[in-house]
Parts: C-alpha cells; sequence; structure tokens
C-alpha cells in the first residue's frame, strides 16, 4: 500500500480499510474534495499537488510584498498589467501576420438580450429605490435622515464661507 492511496482514498470517496467517514465532510455522502468540484482547484487547495500550492503561496506572498512596500494601489498596478497583456497580444498578433502563421481563434463576445434586460432592471429598481429616498427628504417623511442632509449641507456651506 503506498502513501498516496492512503491519503487520497479509492474514487468513491472510501478508504481501502473500508471506513467511509474518515474523510467525509460533516459525515456527508461526499468527500471534501468531491465537494470542491474534484478538479485541480481542489487538489490544489487541499495540497495533493504539493509543488504547485507552495509556488501559489510563494507567488502571493511575493505579489503582497510588493504592493505592501511599493505603496502601488491594487487597481494601478492591475490595470497596467492588462494594458502589458494587451500589447502583448497585439504584437503577436502582427508578427504572426508577418511570419504568415495561422493565429488562435478568439471567441466572440456576445451579450445576449436577457442579460442586459436583467442588468436594465437591475439597475432601474436601483435608481427607483434612491428617488424614492430622495422624495421622502424632501417632503420630510424622514425627518432623521433630512436633518442629516440639511447638517451636511450647512456645514458643507459654512466650509466655503470662511
Amino acid at each position: 500500500m503506498d502513501s498516496l492511496s492512503d491519503i487520497d482514498g479509492d474514487f468513491d470517496g472510501r478508504n481501502e480499510g473500508g471506513s467511509s467517514s474518515d474523510y467525509r465532510l460533516l459525515g456527508r455522502q461526499i468527500t471534501v474534495h468531491q465537494f470542491m468540484g474534484g478538479g485541480k482547484a481542489a487538489d490544489l487547495l487541499l495540497w495533493r499537488r504539493r509543488h504547485l500550492s507552495l509556488g501559489v503561496i510563494i507567488i502571493s506572498t511575493v505579489a503582497w510584498l510588493i504592493f505592501e512596500f511599493s505603496g502601488l494601489p491594487f487597481l494601478s498596478v492591475s490595470s497596467d498589467v492588462l494594458l502589458i497583456v494587451i500589447m502583448i497580444s497585439f504584437v503577436h498578433a502582427r508578427v504572426s501576420a508577418f511570419r504568415n502563421r495561422q493565429l488562435h481563434s478568439l471567441p466572440e463576445l456576445v451579450l445576449s438580450e436577457e442579460m442586459v434586460n436583467s442588468a436594465a432592471a437591475s439597475f432601474r429598481i436601483k435608481l427607483n429605490h434612491l428617488l424614492v429616498m430622495a422624495h421622502d427628504v424632501t417632503v420630510g417623511n424622514d425627518f432623521r435622515l433630512f436633518f442629516k442632509v440639511m447638517k451636511l449641507t450647512h456645514s458643507e456651506t459654512h466650509d466655503d464661507v470662511e
């Protein structure tokens, strides 16, 4: 019996000893590995691929240290990285065309009408809620919020005068 079969168990989640509850999630019918999807991501998170898991921890630690000591915001760095990736793909496309090589086709990006309608409906609901709140403040139905807004606008006008 090798050490890998001691840890992993067989495909239905049972160990070779016959006990089915050793690596089960809270006594359920599936294992933790199956609960997490059973693929490469589950292997990575459960440290079944030790070198890859260690590499992810090292890379994330180095990235954290770079952000921490450089003082750069995450959004700026991520947008710069995406811009560099776009430039590299553009140069790759130009070089491939120059060398008469076939490029890999990119998938066509299409927004479905259903997706756009659901996003618009969600935005409409949030905007209507905001307008109802503004109406309540204006009419005076919500005195507490009305006085908060009045205090905020009053302090801003006094700051401008001074």
